[in-house]
This record gives C-alpha cells, structure tokens and sequence, in this order.
C-alpha cells in the first residue's frame, strides 16, 4: 500500500517544479547579488560562480512562489526547499551544492548583518556515495595514446596527440588545458605553468613522451593551424581559435572510437594520472601538489581507486596470501 503524501511533499508539488530554463541571468536580490560580487572578488572559478548563480536563482524563484522574500526565510521554509529538490531527481552531488550554494550565502548574510540569523546553518545536505573515479589502465593508456593512423597525420592529429599526452602525462583538468598559453611552456627544462581553481598556479613537469608531441606541435602543426592568425594560447582549432572543453570532449571521443575503447571524459585522464602515479610509489603529497588539490584529503580518494592495484600486489608477494 503506497504511503500517504507528507506535508512536505504536498508543498513542493504545489509549489511546482523551478524552471532551470528561465532567461534571467542573474538573481533579483540585492542581498545575494552581493554575495555573487563577494564571490567573483574572491576569485572564485567561472565555473563555480556560474553553478552558484544558478542556484541561488533557482533558490529565488521557489522562495518567491512560496511568498517568503530572500532576506525572511526561516528554518522551516528552508526544510521545504531542500525536500523540494529532492523530488526533482537531482544526482545527490547536483543537491549538495544546490544546498551548499544556499548555506555559503547566508552563512555570508548573516556575518555581515543583512540577516538576523542564519537558517540554512542546520541543513544538511544528501549523503553522497563515495564513488570511484573513471580510470584507464597502463594497458588501455598505452593503446590510446600510441594509436596510429594509416594516412598521413594532419595537423590537428598532431595537436591532438600533444593535447592527450599533455592531459595524461601531467593530470589537467580540461579548462586548465584550455586556459594554457604558450608562455606558460618552458621548453628549457620541461615544465607547464598551470592556472587552476581560485586561480591558483602550479608547476608541473613535462614527461618525454609528452615533451616529444608538443615539440612536434608547436614546430609543426600549430602554425599551420593558425593561419597566419596569432592566439597565444597553446591549444588552438583548426579556425586558429582556444579549444573549449566541447573540443577537447569530442577529441577524446574521436581516439577512444578508433581504437576501440569505452568512452570516457577528459577527466578520466587526471584520474588515471593520478592512479598511475600512486601505484607507481609516488605519495600522496606529491600527488596533491601535481593535481593543484588544496587539501590532501581530496587527493586520498585516489587511495581507494587504488585498492585493487593494492590487493594484487599482496596477493603476489605475501607468501600467506
């Protein structure tokens, strides 16, 4: 027999589900527009502003349907919203930074005034499962980057040869490898200056293999790519224009199709990096240094992936096993 519908429940449905495809781009309240400036001057990543935006707008407009103004909220009406987002089927991580959007910004409100107390503080968020990255394995690694085509390379094989080894030789994220310069390579003793979130930089080494490809691309194919145009960025179209991350998306998907392999994204590769390097002996500081995490507690996850690695390697060598 199906239980009866909560009061909650109720609510939420006659609230109505939020419509993500509005064509505002921002929100109404000054308060929270505040906060979005706050953030934007923090340094906080583009990517991270524009999910924030999108939250707290989305959090605006069922405040607004449930007649409650951004700056009157209490515990309650808050309770509401987040059993609202659970019935619209949202990946657990999606709802927690829905709910974490909505935490930072009155946490911030409420520090400097603009409301009397904060009632998100005690909202939690969904538990979310604690998932193992995506990775290829030596194997697997090894045959998408060592593909060979039977007709001459073009220019943009060359480039995109650079590209995958740059990705997997030195764990970037995709924007970070779209937001490289040609400064940023330094071609004397092989490193990549690389910007990632908050804007923070680090210094990465350049293996050979990858040193090879992007020697072969910058010489080569990069100025036939050009055309005579100038970009100083490193990664460049056939147009001559910054790959984005739809580019780097759908050259990935090009080589895994030619040689056969389950699809992946370009994120699977800074997994993979990552994994290689921990079964490889390399710590997990060092790790959290060449991936640009923060926190080394976002590097051990990494620890897990490789359990596997770690159970065959006791199988093998303990004479017990």
């Amino acid at each position: 027999m199906r239980r009866g519908v909560t009061t909650i429940e109720r609510e939420s449905v006659n609230l109505g589900a939020v419509d993500d495809t509005t064509d505002d781009t921002t929100v109404k309240s000054a308060a929270l527009g505040r906060f979005l400036e706050h953030l934007r001057g923090s340094g906080a990543a583009p990517a991270t502003l524009r999910a924030y935006r999108t939250d707290l707008m989305q959090l605006e407009r069922w405040l607004g349907r449930a007649g409650c103004a951004v700056e009157d909220v209490d515990i309650a009406t808050l309770r509401r919203f987040a059993a609202h987002l659970g019935t619209l089927r949202y990946a657990p991580a999606t709802t927690a930074r829905k709910l974490s959007a909505m935490r930072s910004a009155y946490a911030w409100l409420h520090a400097r005034g603009n409301v009397a107390s904060d009632p998100a503080a005690v909202i939690p968020g969904p538990r979310k499962p604690r998932t193992l990255p995506a990775t290829l394995n030596e194997r697997e690694a090894g045959i998408m980057l060592e593909e060979r085509r039977r007709e001459p390379a073009t220019s943009a094989d060359v480039r995109d040869q650079a590209l995958l080894e740059v990705l997997y030789g030195c764990g970037l994220r995709a924007a970070e490898a779209c937001g490289l310069r040609v400064s940023d390579l330094d071609r004397w003793d092989w490193s990549l200056r690389v910007t990632g979130k908050g804007d923070r930089q680090r210094v990465v080494p350049v293996g050979r293999a990858a040193a090879a490809a992007l020697e072969a691309y910058i010489d080569g194919a990069r100025p036939e790519l050009l055309r005579g145009t100038e970009s100083d960025r490193l990664f460049v179209s056939v147009r001559g224009r910054p790959l984005v991350g739809s580019d780097i998306r759908r050259i990935l998907a090009r080589r895994l199709g030619r040689t056969g392999l389950a699809e992946r994204s370009p994120h699977a590769l800074r997994h993979t990096f990552a994994t290689h390097l921990l079964e490889g002996g390399a710590d997990l500081r060092s790790i959290q240094e060449l991936l640009g995490h923060a926190s080394v507690g976002t590097t051990q996850v990494y620890t897990h992936v490789s359990a596997r690695h770690l159970r065959s390697a006791h199988t093998q060598a303990h004479p017990r096993s």
